[in-house]
């Protein structure tokens, strides 16, 4: 019994052969092991290496958000939104072919473009940038489902103009990756463009971003906001009377300027050029109101024909010179005043016609010989008048006297793309010139130029740099500051009082424009009617004119003044053009601005007929006037001494409201 436990307790030896082969199959795989460990970390297959290179981190630049530019009001004229751009890995993307297809679909793109992105060598490709909230909408839905394989979305910022094109030339445009191109866009942009921050994020081997956690470095510093002086409201107003008169006079283009003349502001600054065919009444496809609805949808017009008006590319009123016509007798007039040439009691004979060296001058209709003070020769803006008060001065003093108004020179403003203007070297005055130079056909000027230099009579004598942007608001908590504008004095406050007066007789009924007034505001300005020189030759292109009109209130708590120039209307003279928009423009700002009316100011011929009105139309063109009586010294025509150059008759002083 013992022998046979003892027999049942004990093991049965293992298998010489089955230890071996365990002890040989565990020895064969730690080898293995270990060979694996040491043909990855010592000698590791190429296709690891490169996998393992492909990814990475890189520290990456964040889009700071662009500093909106705002009204006078706060209301945005112009901001920065996020969105969609369509991005693809073509390392990812299944089927080329049948992802276009869909893309092309929802983006309206061809599908041969699209697919070329998605065959493009690497992990990351532009498809379409910035599209919309609608196509992002579907993309992004389809990604969810998986029918996009190696699409993606990802967030870029754009520039958004919420009231559409109004100001256009003036706010500036961005291209499509967000560079500045111009206008204050572009002559701000580092204060609009704020800093980029950085952050770090996985990137492919292409440099592109991969999914995962993105750790902030320094964040983005936004861009500073520009707070302007323009009134949303006015500019609107100033650009659908400036648009309603191109079609109405079929001008070529216009543009028109409201300032304050005592800080520099400008409060509307409008440029706008003429559309003709089926182009719609009003701002073209852009415009919030249309106007002029009684031209548009002709399709029998005349192909020629203005039926509507758009942004100008350009802000004309700053970048384009011209020949500014009688507007610029206001410097030969307060140079002669200043060298006690003239008094505002004298008076000056003025016969029908001058030849000078060769040329011909005259006005703008035939009269007889008149005697006529300096405050009428302004009023009914008298060419030859003008030119008899230049010839007692001289060339050198006539062109400072420019100067001093600042023309032929920046005016501070800074915008992209500013004309200095131009003016004649007076050592180089041809034989004609001290015709022509007076009486504004020889200089060359921007709106802007002429309207600083009414500024300067309006303000006492004081020429405030013109400015766009007030003030700029950080949005980094720095405190807001203002923008520093300058100033000089370049009249005296008598001399400026003085030809404030002798530019009052304008929009009275013996004036150039009395369609420039503005009911219960004392308006003083003046007209000009310029030929348009040919661009490559001497001489003016027949029945090319530029109408202006510049003015300003007297009297009023806030003064404003505005500029209205027309480019070749139909209605050629600046008292008949360019004076009923001035009028229109100026009523509405000095409503919109709460300026009350000049106390106890009725302008002249307010309340009259229409008929009357009628006919004081009529005074400028026919440069009618009485003989004043009296015993004062009188200035006459000197002959000019200068051999004859050759210059046509007539193109000189042909025209002068």
């Amino acid at each position: 019994m013992s022998d046979q436990r003892t027999n049942r307790g004990q093991v049965a030896p293992v298998s010489v052969k089955r230890l071996l082969a365990s002890k040989i199959f565990i020895g064969l795989f730690v080898l293995a092991l270990a060979y694996q460990l040491i043909r990855v970390t010592v000698y590791p297959d190429h296709r690891y290496v490169q996998l393992a290179k492909a990814e990475g981190s890189a520290t990456i630049a964040v889009q700071a958000p662009r500093g909106a530019i705002l009204d006078r009001n706060g209301n945005e004229l112009a901001v920065s939104i996020p969105k969609k751009t369509v991005v693809a890995d073509p390392a990812v993307v299944v089927d080329p072919v049948k992802e276009a297809d869909i893309l092309g679909q929802i983006l309206g793109t061809p599908p041969a473009t699209i697919r070329m992105a998605l065959l493009e060598p690497g992990q990351f490709a532009y498809v379409q940038h910035l599209v919309s909230s609608d196509q992002s909408s579907k993309i992004q839905s389809l990604i969810s489902q998986g029918s996009l394989p190696g699409i993606s979305l990802i967030t870029e910022m754009t520039r958004s103009d919420p009231n559409g094109s109004l100001a256009l030339p003036v706010i500036g445009s961005l291209g499509p990756t967000g560079v500045p191109l111009s206008g204050l866009e572009y002559q701000f942009k580092n204060l609009l463009d704020g800093q980029a921050g950085q952050k770090m994020v996985s990137v492919s081997e292409s440099g592109s971003p991969l999914p995962g956690r993105a750790v902030d470095l320094i964040p983005p510093r936004p861009g500073d906001n520009l707070v302007l002086g323009l009134d949303r409201a006015i500019q609107f107003n100033t650009e659908q009377a400036l648009g309603a008169e191109i079609v109405k006079t079929q001008a070529l283009s216009g543009s028109a300027i409201i300032m304050n003349p005592k800080n520099g502001q400008i409060i509307a600054m409008a440029n706008l050029v003429g559309t003709t065919g089926q182009a719609n009444s009003g701002n073209g496809t852009t415009s919030k109101s249309p106007v002029g609805q009684a031209q548009s949808g002709s399709s029998t017009a005349n192909a020629n024909l203005i039926t509507g008006f758009a942004q100008a590319p350009t802000n004309m009123a700053v970048t384009n010179v011209y020949e500014p016509g009688s507007v610029a007798k206001i410097a030969t007039f307060a140079e002669a005043l200043n060298a006690g040439v003239i008094t505002p009691s004298s008076k000056v004979v003025v016969p029908p016609y001058l030849m000078i060296d060769g040329a011909t001058f005259h006005d703008a209709e035939v009269h007889g010989t008149e005697v006529l003070s300096p405050q009428q020769i302004l009023a009914q803006s008298s060419n030859i008048g003008t030119i008899i008060v230049a010839q007692h001065l001289n060339k050198y003093s006539i062109t400072n006297s420019f100067l001093n108004f600042g023309w032929g020179r920046p005016t501070g403003l800074g915008f992209p793309g500013e004309t200095s203007g131009f003016l004649v070297d007076p050592a180089k005055w041809s034989g004609t010139a001290i015709g022509s130079v007076p009486i504004g056909q020889d200089e060359a000027v921007s709106a802007l130029q002429v309207l600083d230099s009414y500024n300067a009579i309006a303000n006492d004598g004081v020429l405030v740099d013109p400015h766009l942007v007030d003030r700029v608001v950080p949005q980094d908590g720095k405190p807001s500051y203002d923008v520093p504008v300058k100033s000089r004095q370049v009249l005296s406050v008598s001399l400026a009082t003085t030809m404030q007066n002798l530019l009052s007789e304008t929009v009275s009924p013996n004036g150039t424009a009395p369609l420039a007034q503005v009911p219960g505001y004392d308006i003083i300005g003046k007209t000009g009617t310029a030929q348009i020189p040919y661009p490559n030759k001497p001489g003016y292109q027949p029945g090319a004119f530029m109408a202006t009109f510049v003015g300003f209130t007297r009297g009023t708590s806030t003064p404003l003044s505005a500029i209205v120039v027309l480019e070749r209307p139909d209605i050629m003279y600046g008292g008949s053009a360019a004076a009923p928009v001035f009028s229109q423009i100026m009523g509405y700002a000095l409503r919109r601005l709460d300026i009350a009316p000049t106390s106890g100011y009725m302008p002249a011929g307010f309340g009259k007929s229409s008929q009357t009105a009628g006919a004081s139309t009529m005074l400028e063109a026919s440069g009618a006037v009485g003989l004043p009586t009296g015993s004062q010294p009188v200035l006459q025509f000197q002959n000019s001494q200068s051999s004859t150059t050759g210059r046509l008759a007539k193109t000189k002083g042909s025209v002068s409201p």
